[in-house]
């Protein structure tokens, strides 16, 4: 029974971000550019030096802008990922840390975004970083191969998703300032940290 759904959490973030998405393009793209202005990360906002009338709190954007996508194929594609690792991640380590997991790494990475470019007035939108994390979570699970092996296939995993993340970019060309590079190197690492400590709790609260 429970096994039927070990990617219940992983789900509910893609729901969640397609609803988003949807509900951003029926209000219109004055409505998209007042989501992506208020909820999305925007560094100055953070650093104080740019103040939003009717915006939601700054800080609360470190986690608003992980459920804002610039386009249908930016979530597409984010999603298309999120769906092929997170439920292996998620089975490891259970819902409520794989949210953790999850939510640490987003946040982390809008932060290494924020302290790479603290004057960006340019809203930073997607779950890139949270899934950066993720990435890097199965890599540490799942290619553990003992020694620097662990390692280098965290580095591979790095490569691909940042390197299609950049590709993805440049083929699209999307407004809003291209990849936020620092926030899918901070979520990465954020996950590489987090992972390993949470997979054992997750395996150690089983063995009781």
């Amino acid at each position: 029974m429970e096994a039927e759904r070990v990617d219940l959490a992983t789900r509910a973030i893609i729901i969640a971000c397609v609803l988003i998405q949807l509900a951003v393009t029926l209000g219109g793209p004055a409505f998209e550019m007042a989501i992506s202005m208020g909820g999305g990360l925007i560094p100055a906002r953070i650093g104080g030096s740019l103040i939003l009338d009717h915006a939601i709190p700054a800080p609360a954007t470190l986690v608003s802008s992980i459920f804002l996508h610039g386009s249908w194929a930016h979530l597409g594609f984010n999603m298309l990922f999120l769906a092929w690792i997170g439920r292996f991640v998620e089975a490891v380590l259970g819902r409520w840390r794989y949210l953790l997991l999850f939510f640490v790494s987003g946040i982390a990475g809008g932060l290494v975004q924020v302290a790479l470019d603290p004057g960006s007035p340019i809203p930073v939108v997607g779950a890139s970083g949270a899934i950066s994390g993720v990435f890097a979570a199965h890599a540490m699970i799942f290619g553990r191969s003992g020694g620097k092996g662990e390692f280098t296939r965290a580095l591979q995993l790095a490569a691909l998703w940042i390197g299609l993340q950049v590709a993805t970019g440049l083929v699209l060309n999307t407004d809003g300032g291209g990849i936020a590079i620092g926030a899918h190197i901070g979520g990465f690492v954020a996950g590489l940290i987090t992972a390993l400590p949470l997979a054992r709790a997750a395996i150690a609260k089983r063995l009781r």
